[in-house]
């Protein structure tokens, strides 16, 4: 069965979460405590279609590429519980070669971060579709709330030559690439300013972070094909 293939791939970007279930959408019967307003589409004949509807075509506006994208390449969702995150969406999708990659979607809370409080509503809305939304190593999509840090957590001092022009505790991550460039807001600005980086390159100002966010999600998915 699929669903034994999907769990031996996931294994092996999960595992260090512990004992894990995986279920390929559409379900039978729902785990307790599970997101209700994943149920509708999670027992949809057609989940793909579902979770388009309900999550995503309401904030088109936001992420019209990554959307675009993911009505062409998203193939299957299912439901992942682990012992470290008990609920979490797994979007499937196919490479050239065959073999699938995931993304991971986290259910919605209260964003409880003070540094919350300035940033823009649409940057927030985002968050209104999943509580972070990235590639199955965490990377190349609004990360959880719980995990934004400051460049303070990279590097030490107060300002580093790697990535220079910008105060290290004042940018705070949203985005991270992977280890080698970074999105997010200059905090010590009112309102804060957007901001990416790249080690050893100037830092940019983003006019728009949620634009940012929709082209670098929509290239991710555009290059699995």
């Amino acid at each position: 069965m699929k669903d034994n293939v999907y769990r031996k791939a996931l294994k092996e970007y999960i595992g260090d979460e512990g004992d894990f279930q995986f279920e390929l959408a559409p379900l039978s019967s729902f785990p307790q405590d599970m997101p209700v307003a994943w149920k509708e589409f999670l027992s949809a004949d057609d989940p793909v279609k579902g979770i388009l509807e309900k999550l995503w075509y309401p904030w088109r506006d936001l992420l019209p590429q990554t959307i675009a994208e993911l009505e062409q390449k998203l193939r299957f969702i299912g439901l992942l519980q682990t012992q470290e995150i008990p609920f979490s969406l797994i979007y499937g999708f196919e490479c050239d070669d065959g073999e699938s990659t995931f993304n991971r979607g986290f259910p919605c809370r209260l964003i409880e971060r003070e540094e919350a409080k300035v940033l823009t509503p649409d940057f927030l809305n985002i968050y209104k579709i999943h509580n972070g939304w990235t590639d199955i190593h965490g990377f190349a999509g609004p990360m959880r709330s719980e995990e934004w840090f400051d460049l303070t957590a990279i590097f030490d001092g107060v300002y580093s030559d790697a990535i220079p022009g910008v105060r290290l505790e004042d940018f705070l991550v949203i985005c991270d690439s992977g280890g080698t460039g970074y999105l997010g807001y200059d905090l010590s600005k009112s309102p804060p300013v957007g901001l990416e980086c790249f080690f050893n390159e100037p830092v940019e100002v983003v006019p728009d972070v949620v634009r940012a966010l929709d082209e670098l999600m929509a290239v991710q998915l555009h290059d699995l094909t």
